[in-house]
């Protein structure tokens, strides 16, 4: 088995680390983000939470750029036996939507950062109720989907290292 899946598991498992010190960064901040559009106070990003967005996204543009190389490791895997490629395979896929998802939650919480307007009062539900998420609710689903992916890596990293052996 190629030296360079086990290589990139290795790095796989960095990503994870690095997503998930960004994640408990995010659960810390969601608490301190203050929002109540009936009075028209509004969220403040701090330098953390910037940092820990800042952080997902490169690990996202990473494993965006990674995609030639997993399709380079199922070749590689499939060489040798053609069942364990399924596993190697799903947990590709696994990834790839771990990270869709993530990069589409991490917009809607910058979207809303960088409201300027305040919120829409959402008529139904009578003055004061916002349209939207919560800022600091958005960081806790941020958070989660960064750990989700993280898992996803993680268990990636591991059946590769797991076929080599």
């Amino acid at each position: 088995m190629p030296e360079f899946i086990i290589e990139r598991a290795v790095v796989e498992t960095a990503r994870a680390a690095r997503l998930r010190r960004a994640a408990v960064m995010l659960r810390g901040q969601a608490g301190t983000l203050k929002y109540h559009p009936a009075t028209g106070q509004k969220p403040r990003a701090g330098a953390e939470l910037t940092a820990a967005l800042d952080t997902m996204a490169q690990v996202l543009n990473d494993l965006q750029r990674g995609a030639a190389q997993r399709a380079d490791d199922e070749a590689a895997i499939a060489a040798r036996s053609g069942a364990t490629v399924r596993a190697v395979r799903q947990a590709h896929m696994d990834v790839d939507q771990g990270a869709q998802l993530t990069a589409a939650a991490i917009a809607v919480l910058r979207g809303v950062l960088a409201d300027t307007d305040g919120a829409t009062i959402d008529a139904p539900y009578g003055r004061g109720a916002p349209r939207r998420h919560h800022p600091g609710a958005l960081c806790t689903i941020v958070a989660e989907r960064a750990e989700t992916l993280a898992r996803a890596l993680e268990s990636l990293a591991i059946i590769s290292a797991n076929l080599t052996a």
